[in-house]
């Protein structure tokens, strides 16, 4: 016998920010909103190269 088809619970796809179904099941950013994904992080300002912040 052959078994597969979709799951039955597709809870683990809903986002928690916008509620819509996730392309793909598991950790990463929402397609639709972007939630999950990692924060831009703001340059060293010590660095070299960071620009001329005041």
């Amino acid at each position: 016998m052959d078994e597969g088809g979709e799951p039955a619970c597709w809870l683990d796809r809903v986002c928690g920010e916008c509620g819509r179904l996730r392309e793909r099941p598991g950790p990463g950013p929402c397609e639709h909103c972007g939630d999950g994904a990692e924060p831009d992080r703001d340059p060293d300002p010590e660095s070299p190269g960071a620009g001329h912040r005041k």
